[in-house]
């Protein structure tokens, strides 16, 4: 097993934790009170402030190099690391591509480097024009309009379309950027039993019922990145048909990783009828870029959106390096060496699957990019991840509330360069690190709890002492003569 460690000085990382505060449920500080707005955000450090001090809070890591196979980072406390990326969401590994570097820097040279204005304020340029056309090819789609970002685009379309008497409909999993987008829009936002196609159709029904004359907005998702699964999307667009609802499609982590041509996992399941369907995908995960956008085949509604989606009109456009990338990665994506791409990836998945099942380990939802590694245990996992970190592996923790307690994960990004060397050290660092992070976490539950014991010891002491002193001052009083 080939061995990655830290830069920093060569003695062992002393990873015992110690627990002050067993509450780790970040939403309990969340709805604070008072009026001091400065004040009453403290108490959120007796969450964060213990295991920041013991370095097990890795919030803000960053690249000290590209975010290859394997590359330089540092943590939140100044440690500089070296070794093998499954952190980074580079679903087919195209950030080291020649071709978008060398596109990127052609525009640079031929636009400068400004920000842009919003596109009502000549703010496009002619590789954002040309993005948006080769887009709509890509998806065989009539319109699209371009955001600065994913999470701009899922908020973005929800909140321009939809109005307070309106209705959103969507899976419990859907990603914090369309809830917050129909929570901004409207009241009445149902949320349902994750993938549940029954559960689905039965709100659809009684909001129909209910709300004849109403505009009903279904929302999913093409791939669910925690649990990497997905729902039947033919027999979910069928359902939205017969009971004249909407349906939105966000497809932000299959789009250019999944399906034949890359499209997504619409187009593995052979969805053709796109008449009530809204697409919506960014450009993070296979363009390496910040862009986002919808696509729809009726152009009223993507033109309706220039003029009243506010995420769209008061955000700058995408600049045109960026523009520039997107489009020599989407040339990538719609070539052989896409096809290519995307069938070395998930043999990679299929070969880490095997390998970690046969050591017993809980892999998560279908083949793709993204390998959920269940480990259980909010705290388990926080130093999993921090000793994964100190044996040169990077990878991302996932824990409540991103996903349910006790269900915390490493949330595994392969990428189809990966070698079988790189996967084999992954694994092998993996099961030696989750069997110490276990001891470490049984053992620092025995100590807390035996400071429990003790605590309530020295209160019970405390306790009898007092009442000893007030019986004796009870005495004391009684002798006293009745003058």
């Amino acid at each position: 097993m080939n061995k990655y460690p830290t830069t920093n000085p060569v003695e062992e990382f002393n990873r015992n934790v110690t627990i002050t505060n067993l509450k780790i449920n970040h939403l309990e500080y969340r709805n604070v009170e008072g009026k001091n707005l400065f004040e009453r955000v403290k108490g959120y450090q007796d969450l964060i402030g213990q295991f920041r001090k013991q370095k097990i809070i890795l919030y803000e890591r960053r690249n000290m190099s590209a975010p290859g196979q394997e590359c330089y980072g540092m943590d939140d406390y100044g440690d500089i690391f070296y070794g093998i990326n499954f952190a980074s969401a580079d679903y087919l590994g195209l950030c080291t591509n020649e071709q978008a570097k060398e596109a990127a820097a052609t525009a640079a040279q031929e636009y400068s480097v400004n920000s842009c204005g919003a596109p009502l304020a000549f703010g496009a340029s002619k590789y954002y024009m040309q993005l948006k056309e080769e887009l709509k090819d890509y998806w065989n789609m009539k319109e699209v309009i371009i955001y600065s970002a994913g999470w701009l685009a899922g908020y973005g379309v929800v909140k321009g379309l939809i109005r307070p008497y309106d209705f959103v409909i969507m899976d419990e999993l859907c990603h914090n950027c369309l809830t917050e987008g129909a929570h901004a829009a409207t009241k009445n936002v149902f949320r349902v039993t994750h993938l549940s196609l029954e559960a689905m159709e039965k709100k659809i029904s009684e909001v129909r019922s209910d709300n004849p004359e109403a505009c009903i907005l279904v929302v999913t998702e093409g791939l669910f990145s925690m649990d990497s699964d997905y729902t039947d999307l033919v027999a979910l667009q069928k359902i939205t048909l017969k009971y004249e609802a909407f349906l939105l499609i966000d497809c932000a982590h299959d789009f250019g990783c999944m399906g034949k041509t890359g499209k997504g996992v619409f187009e593995i399941q052979g969805l053709k009828d796109f008449s009530n369907v809204l697409l919506m995908s960014g450009g993070s995960k296979c363009l390496s870029t910040n862009v986002g956008w919808v696509a729809c085949n009726s152009f009223e509604v993507i033109d309706y959106l220039k003029f009243f989606s506010s995420a769209y009109m008061f955000t700058n456009s995408v600049n045109p390096v960026q523009c520039a990338t997107a489009l020599a990665q989407l040339r990538i994506l719609n070539s052989e060496v896409g096809v290519r791409l995307r069938t070395k990836v998930l043999e990679n998945y299929h070969y880490m699957k095997k390998e970690l099942n046969s050591r017993n380990y809980k892999i998560l939802g279908y083949p793709c990019p993204i390998l959920p590694l269940l480990i259980g245990d909010e705290l388990t996992c926080r130093i999993v991840t921090r000793l994964m970190l100190d044996e040169g592996i990077h990878c991302n923790g996932i824990e409540y509330p991103i996903v349910k307690m006790g269900q915390a994960r490493l949330r595994v990004n392969l990428q189809p360069q990966h070698t079988k060397d790189q996967m084999d050290t992954f694994i092998e660092t993996f099961d030696f690190c989750f069997k110490k992070a276990n001891k470490l976490t049984q053992d620092s539950l025995e100590r807390y709890q035996l400071y429990l014991e003790q605590q309530e010891q020295q209160q019970q002491h405390t306790k009898n002492n007092l009442n000893q002193v007030n019986f004796n001052e009870t005495k004391m009083e009684l002798k006293k003569p009745n003058l």
